[in-house]
């Protein structure tokens, strides 16, 4: 591809676009806010739209255009794409970008022509579309080939790839409607079952970042204010990391049940070699303390994280931007 080639991983939650030469020049939130009236004017994209979460008016309203990894609204996808493309200021070039993009694994026809729609009304026409798991390999700079496969479980804010995949294409594979947002969800739940206050999702993902943990030895604590559900009133509880260990291990319990179906349906050599090397997280959410070593429990099988887990898919695309013969191979054909 041409110099001014960029990788794309549109996610439920976040976005990540990657420009050859340069490395990961956009990370940002996939949200819009939206005045309510004149309805439909972007008044922010982005890391700014989502601060205003759960804190605007009756005047505007904070969307994410993309839901469970596909495009369910592609008005505003588009607008949201424009934006970033115009914030990494690729429409100034004198020619336009070509793109690698990241789909979820089992995209069909009808999903990747929505793909297709946002991204041409964003500027960008040559694309390449490539299923993730395997640009989530390659990003992770875990050693494959077409005769050496590997297990890949990307959880993302909101899906999860689970995979076995090779430079041969994917082998076996699923993208399951969850991801850290569901965990946001469940420890919502949770906090309102046991300690009797409601907080909001932004307050329930920084409780998850700052003290979630699959470790039962850590203590980590923070002070979380929300409203008394009884009285409505402004309460502040202090919770710790074994407050909320069970909703974040019933959802790894979901995502280790569909893991040991997928295993189970793999040919025999692949199972092999899936046993040898083990099964590798990638996503966000696999930065949750404690989870290689629950995984290995659960599954009985050894298990890898990484430092860098949420731009792995990006980063495999703009290796795969910078390849013609990996670009060649593992582009999904259109029908």
């Amino acid at each position: 591809m041409r110099n001014n080639s960029i990788a794309i991983d549109v996610g439920s939650v976040n976005t990540n676009i990657y420009k050859l030469g340069e490395g990961i020049v956009l990370a940002e939130p996939s949200a819009v806010a939206l005045t309510v009236s004149p309805r439909g004017k972007v008044k922010a994209v982005g890391t700014e739209a989502k601060r205003l979460y759960g804190k605007t008016a009756g005047t505007s309203t904070v969307v994410f255009p993309i839901a469970e990894g596909l495009i369910a609204d592609e008005k505003v996808a588009t607008k949201m794409m424009e934006t970033f493309i115009n914030k990494i200021t690729l429409s100034k070039l004198g020619f336009r970008p070509q793109a690698v993009v990241a789909v979820p694994c089992g995209a069909l026809g009808e999903e990747i022509k929505k793909y297709e729609k946002v991204l041409n009304g964003a500027g960008i026409y040559g694309i390449t579309y490539i299923e993730s798991p395997i640009l989530t390999a390659l990003g992770l700079n875990i050693p494959i080939s077409e005769s050496t496969p590997c297990f890949i479980i990307d959880v993302g804010g909101g899906t999860t790839n689970i995979a076995a995949v090779s430079l041969d294409g994917v082998i076996a594979g699923v993208n399951v409607n969850m991801g850290g947002r569901n965990i946001d969800a469940m420890i919502i739940r949770h906090l309102e079952e046991y300690f009797g206050i409601k907080i909001g999702m932004l307050t329930a993902e920084r409780i998850k970042i700052e003290v979630g943990s699959l470790f039962e030895e850590d203590n980590m604590r923070m002070e979380v204010n929300g409203s008394d559900l009884a009285t409505g009133k402004p309460r502040s509880v202090s919770i710790g990391s074994e407050d909320v260990m069970m909703p974040i291990r019933s959802f790894f319990d979901k995502i280790f049940e569909i893991t040991e179906m997928l295993m189970a349906k793999l040919p025999a050599e692949v199972s092999a070699e899936v046993r040898r090397s083990g099964i590798f997280f990638a996503g966000g959410t696999s930065k949750i303390p404690g989870l290689e070593y629950y995984a290995r429990e659960v599954l009985a099988i050894r298990s890898t994280c990484f430092e860098d887990p949420e731009n792995a898919t990006v980063v495999g695309g703009g290796i795969v931007a910078g390849d013609k013969q990996l670009l060649k191979k593992l582009r999904l054909q259109r029908k």
